[in-house]
């Protein structure tokens, strides 16, 4: 069993479970988030680690503005240092990219994944030999109703064909569609709104939690690259899966978008769970210190003189008056 049969035999029980085709999708992205989780812990630690350090980094821009190399070194340095990963922000998204290509081809042409080989015809015939797992995918409920009834089991919601693109049913034709015949999915602009919808639906969620992430950071320097990579990617990405949205089949559209709602909570909730945290202000050097101290004791050792010269003017006073008080006595005498 292969990787993409990994994901058709998963499909296949989730929709014995739950026969829904549109459902199981959902379930199967459900558990693929469940499964990336302790990664999406660690990088949103190692997020909130890239926000202490943040003041270290500008201290570091600011003092090799004019080397980049220097600073780009500094910065790796630093990075490693507490490590943190400047992109790891990426990494989940960067690990789902397996997933989505496995799906987009087995939503593509699922029988294909699921013991069965197409036929001269238009249909699908059973591969015979099989055995273990891939015998019991060939045999569930999910690849009987796709080869025997697939308009039915590929309806969601009574207004679209997961299995169609949204170029599939625009009045041109069924371009991009091999799953089915061009009929099931060309039926005219009417037809093609719901698709564009989820499509609009995907990049919104896309572009939403892209800026939530970003709003939870600091914002860095214009001369930091990895930053500079990071905007970028979070301005084209979200285009870019609008663009070739329309050539997804809907049920991929379907698993992308529930991956994206999946990760705004679950980042609201990390970035209130996870406290941000601050580098603790480093003490002023030693050479200040001493200087202030040095000041403060001339001070000190005025004050003991003007005291000390006081004390003297005092002890003179009461000696003359002490002479003035025997004279005065010998001239009653």
């Amino acid at each position: 069993m292969g990787f993409f049969e990994l994901f058709s035999a998963t499909l296949a029980a989730l929709y014995a479970v739950v026969p829904n085709y549109g459902v199981a999708i959902i379930l199967l992205t459900l558990l693929v988030r469940v499964v990336l989780l302790p990664l999406t812990i660690k990088q949103t630690r190692s997020m909130r680690e890239m926000q202490m350090i943040q003041p270290e980094v500008k201290r570091i821009q600011a003092k090799y503005k004019g080397n980049r190399q220097k600073m780009n070194e500094e910065m790796m340095a630093l990075y490693k240092e507490h490590g943190v990963n400047p992109l790891g922000g990426c990494l989940p998204l960067l690990l789902q990219m397996p997933v989505f290509i496995a799906l987009f081809n087995v939503l593509r042409q699922p029988l294909a994944y699921m013991g069965f080989e197409a036929s001269n015809g238009s249909g699908w015939n059973p591969v015979q030999g099989l055995s273990g797992i891939m015998r019991n995918v060939q045999d569930s409920s999910l690849a009987h109703g796709l080869a025997e009834v697939p308009d039915k089991v590929n309806g969601f919601l009574h207004v679209m064909r997961l299995d169609c693109t949204a170029t599939s049913t625009l009045p041109f034709g069924d371009a991009m569609n091999p799953a089915g015949p061009a009929s099931s999915c060309s039926q005219g602009w009417i037809s093609a709104i719901p698709y564009v919808l989820l499509i609009a639906l995907m990049g919104a969620s896309t572009m939403y939690s892209q800026k939530q992430l970003q709003a939870s950071r600091p914002g860095g320097s214009p001369n930091d690259a990895a930053a500079q990579q990071q905007q970028l990617m979070m301005k084209i990405m979200p285009l870019m899966f609008v663009v070739f949205g329309f050539g997804f089949p809907a049920g991929l559209t379907l698993y992308w978008t529930t991956s994206n709602l999946w990760t705004i909570v679950q980042q609201a909730m990390m970035i209130r769970l996870v406290p941000h945290k601050e580098l603790p202000a480093k003490p002023k050097g030693k050479d200040g210190d001493g200087a202030a101290a040095g000041g403060a004791e001339p001070k000190t050792g005025a004050k003991a003189q003007k005291g000390g010269g006081g004390g003297g003017a005092t002890k003179a006073k009461s000696a003359n008056a002490s002479r003035k008080r025997q004279g005065g006595k010998k001239k009653k005498r």
